[in-house]
């Protein structure tokens, strides 16, 4: 039955092998007159078959003035070298012959196009170095498609999504001075072939967003020029050890796989800036060698089942995603030592999985599998009978002083039982049968049961040493590698010379196509597949992040229909940091007010964050929002239309009739309460605490009715109620606005009593007019000596504003407003009041207010140049019941 398989696969292989020599043979025989016949003929052919055509291709007589089309001189001619189509929104198939007609063709470029059927096949193109067919959508590969691609260094084919089910094309293997291969999302499917030692050159391989499955080739190995690899999202599994042996890697994308085993070590990929291992079933500690990478920039490791403690990562990593795993803490910190030991065991075992499962967090007895503690949390049983453990018994079971019964047997252990467990006084029960242990068993006390049945290789100390089976000779050689043998001590002379001159030539060809190649533009089309791969990964992750806020039932607009209901963005109503806002209609004929999101500002995580924020509270003093749009590198937020614009438009003194001189003290009284409870119930009121940390005027808004609505979370963060400080990395907020303890923790550490600092910065410029102060003291320049002012106002008796006030009434409102903000603006967080204690005085009487201290005043510009890269931890922090005790001895709660 299998004689006949094999004489098939025989003739098909022949068949082939004649076709390129007829090919060869006939390239030979034919003439330049009628190879560019045939180039012509296949030109005309291709012009029928795609549209639109470019317009110069029917008004040209000679092909070789087409545009896009590029020849060189033949002897007896011109000939096709290169052929550039890419991006012309043309439809249309590709016409077979194309490998028969245009046989000294360099380049085809037929990239981000809409063609569609089966390719042409490309065979035998001995010449072709680069070959684009990325985006479009053509529909099957024929078979030998790529056979004799004998100069090819690019090949494109990412992003053919139609592509009937097809396999690794082994006939690439021809390709020896391949550099980027690019074959993400063509629907590949089975395993990859171990013939990646073909490609000595490689440098980017790209095949992720396919249906690759199984163990990766041991052959990926050998690609010791490799700088980009993307092999994410399908369905590989084994480890990754692979990764240590390629020294020149820059981009590692291996996320949503089933890679298992611990991280290597990194050490030698000393260039590695981005490594994307989420989402796999990665298990151990992260090694120091990662951690310590100078370049590294983009670190996500998160849903994995990763041990030990969490690692802190140099400053210089601009992105690190590590949730999802089973570290000991939840900061950077030394685990308990229990958990370090038993560590130090799963990693002798090579940190098997189904122990990673459980063995997380910092307590051992805390529902680890296979481990049984007393009431005390000593360990006294470790049971890991029948899990098909390999590896070695570690000696860091010797550091559990407590253990009285250990479990091994069923396993396939190697190597020796280590001497540390003699020294367990309190062990009673040692059983390590049925394994595969070797060397002389140690002298273990009389009081232990110990079983080692069924370990061939155990010696007991008292039995005498086996004899060593003698050392076998060499076998002869057999008669096939003797005939070879033979063949090789006999070869002519000739034919050597002749090989090696062949290779010289074929050397100085390979230099000759490094130094074009390097010529040419290979780093552009690198930095394109780069980015590409960044936009993939960003919607994924985004797409997958909008689906865990389950919660989330806001509408999610098309940009398209963003465009509609701005009406091509005509009515712009303002610009910040961060975005333009303008004015829009939904189809129901409601105002809203459209933020578009720039491209280059805030994190995908900041924005999804805003969304999940905003769409979490309802307050009337939270502005609401109504949708929002996520569309590749497009991103905008749809909220409730204010009619009064931000409270920013009201601060100062302006020609306008609507300054803010022209609102009654009565209004601004009140907008400063909704201001206030607003950042209450963000603080208290929701289902966790909300720290806004970006109050300033801009980020309120006025609705018809001047009802305050705090708008903006592009900053906020979201805490447990109980946690009174946060981390924070960087400087966050608005200069003039942001409390001392963001820029130096000599102040304390960052928390609600931040956007207190905030809302008093806030109300003391509604009463005042900071930059009609300006105007008029020249002698101050920090925007932090306006309170000094303030508090010279005070002392000498004036209530601080702007104008005169005429009733005695608006003058106590005033005075509130001022004592209150002035208390919201202390030094210290402490000494500052809670927003329900702000809302409490601002109700109450004048003379329930005491009279604040006169803070110390700070340069905030000089601690932003100081302080801007400090992470603050939550280490030594104060706890949330010792601040409210001590703000309620000063009265302030």
């Amino acid at each position: 039955m299998v004689q006949p398989r094999l004489k098939s696969k025989t003739l098909t292989s022949a068949l082939a092998t004649f076709f390129l020599f007829f090919l060869l043979l006939w390239r030979c025989v034919l003439s330049d007159n009628e190879l560019v016949d045939y180039e012509a003929a296949y030109l005309k052919k291709l012009r029928k078959a795609i549209f639109p055509a470019p317009s110069n291709w029917f008004t040209a007589t000679n092909m070789c003035d087409w545009s896009r089309v590029i020849c060189t001189d033949g002897v007896n001619g011109r000939t096709v070298v290169d052929i550039n189509l890419s991006s012309m929104s043309l439809n249309g198939t590709l016409p077979s012959g194309l490998n028969n007609a245009l046989l000294n063709l360099k380049t085809l470029d037929l990239g981000n196009n809409s063609l569609t059927g089966p390719l042409p096949s490309f065979a035998g193109l001995s010449l072709l170095q680069e070959l684009h067919l990325e985006l479009n959508n053509f529909t099957s590969v024929p078979h030998g498609c790529f056979q004799g691609l004998k100069s090819l260094q690019q090949f494109s084919f990412t992003s053919n999504t139609n592509l009937e089910p097809w396999t690794f094309p082994a006939d690439l293997t021809d390709s020896i001075e391949l550099r980027i291969l690019d074959l993400g999302a063509t629907n590949l499917a089975g395993s990859l072939p171990d013939t990646f030692d073909s490609f000595p050159d490689l440098q980017i391989l790209e095949l992720s967003d396919n249906n690759l499955t199984g163990l990766l080739p041991k052959s990926l190995a050998k690609l010791l020029k490799l700088r980009s690899l993307y092999l994410n999202d399908q369905k590989l599994s084994g480890k990754i050890e692979f990764l240590s042996s390629m020294t020149q890697l820059k981009y590692v994308w291996l996320q949503g796989n089933a890679f298992e085993g611990p991280i290597p070590d990194l050490s030698n990929c000393t260039n590695l800036a981005e490594l994307y291992l989420d989402n796999n079933r990665l298990t151990g500690a992260v090694p120091p060698s990662l951690i310590n990478l100078s370049y590294l920039e983009e670190v996500f490791l998160a849903n994995n089942s990763l041990q030990g403690p969490m690692p802190a990562f140099n400053k210089n990593v601009d992105t690190i995603i590590l949730e999802g795993n089973g570290f000991c803490l939840k900061h950077p910190g030394p685990c308990d030592y229990r958990v370090t030991t038993l560590l130090q065991v799963a990693e002798a075992f090579g940190y098997p999985f189904q122990l990673a499962r459980t063995w997380r967090g910092n307590d051992p007895c805390d529902r680890w599998s296979f481990i049984t503690c007393d009431i005390q949390g000593k360990i006294r049983t470790v049971n890991l009978t029948n899990l098909n453990l390999t590896g070695t018994i570690s000696p860091a079971f010797g550091n559990l002083s407590d253990l009285r019964e250990l479990h091994l047997s069923g396993n396939n252990l190697s190597g020796s039982i280590p001497e540390s467990l003699t020294t367990l006084s309190q062990l009673k029960i040692l059983d390590v049968s049925n394994n595969n242990l070797s060397g002389i068993i140690p002298t273990f006390s009389s009081s232990i049961t110990l079983n080692t049945t069924n370990n061939h290789g155990l010696v007991d100390r008292s039995s005498p040493p086996k004899a060593s089976p003698p050392h076998p000779s060499t076998p002869p050689p057999s008669p096939t590698n003797r005939a070879r043998l033979t063949a090789s001590r006999t070869t002519p002379l000739w034919i050597k010379l002749g090989a090696g001159a062949a290779g010289s030539v074929v050397g100085i060809i390979v230099i000759f196509g490094v130094i074009v190649f390097n010529r040419k533009k290979p780093l552009g089309l690198v930095q394109k597949i780069v980015l590409r791969r960044k936009r993939k990964h960003v919607d994924h992750y985004v797409e997958n992040l909008i689906k865990s806020y389950s919660s989330l039932s806001l509408k999610r607009y098309t940009y398209k229909e963003v465009k509609k209901m701005t009406k091509l963005f005509s009515e712009k109503l303002g610009e910040g940091g961060y975005g333009i806002v303008y004015k829009a209609s939904l189809a129901d004929g409601q105002q809203v007010a459209v933020k578009i999101l720039k491209e280059s500002k805030g994190s995908v995580e900041e924005f999804i964050d805003e969304v999940f924020i905003i769409s979490r509270t309802s307050h009337m003093n939270i502005v609401s929002l109504l949708g929002f749009c996520y569309e590749k590198n497009k991103r905008a937020l749809v909220y409730e239309f204010m009619h009064n614009d931000s409270l920013n438009k009201f601060t100062y003194k302006k020609e306008s009739s609507n300054g803010l001189y022209n609102l009654d003290w009565n209004t601004l009284y009140q907008i400063s309460i909704g201001i206030a409870r607003g950042l209450e119930y963000l603080h208290r009121g929701c289902n966790t605490k909300i720290l806004h940390l970006d109050i300033k005027p801009q980020n309120i808004l006025l609705d018809e009715h001047f009802h305050p609505k705090i708008a903006d979370f592009g900053l906020a963060k979201i805490c447990k109620k109980d946690q009174s400080i946060v981390s924070i990395l960087g400087t966050r907020g608005t200069s003039g606005y942001i409390a001392p303890e963001v820029f130096s923790r000599t102040y304390g550490g960052v928390s609600h009593k931040s956007d207190v600092y905030s809302y008093g910065m806030l109300i003391l410029e509604i009463i005042g007019g900071r930059h009609n102060y300006y105007e008029s003291k020249e002698s101050h320049t920090s925007e932090l000596c306006f309170p000094d002012w303030i508090y010279k106002d005070l002392e000498k008796g004036n209530v601080p504003t702007r104008c005169l006030l005429d009733k005695e009434e608006e003058n106590g409102m005033v005075m509130k407003m001022t004592l209150v903000s002035l208390w919201c603006i202390q030094p210290n967080p402490l000494d500052r009041p809670s927003m329900g204690k702000v809302i409490d005085m601002l109700e109450g009487s004048l003379e329930s207010i005491p009279y604040p201290p006169k803070p110390v005043l700070f340069s905030p510009e000089r601690l932003v140049s100081q302080y801007s890269d400090i992470s603050y931890s939550n280490e030594h922090e104060t706890s949330s019941t010792t601040t409210e005790e001590i703000d309620l001895e000063k009265g302030l709660m």
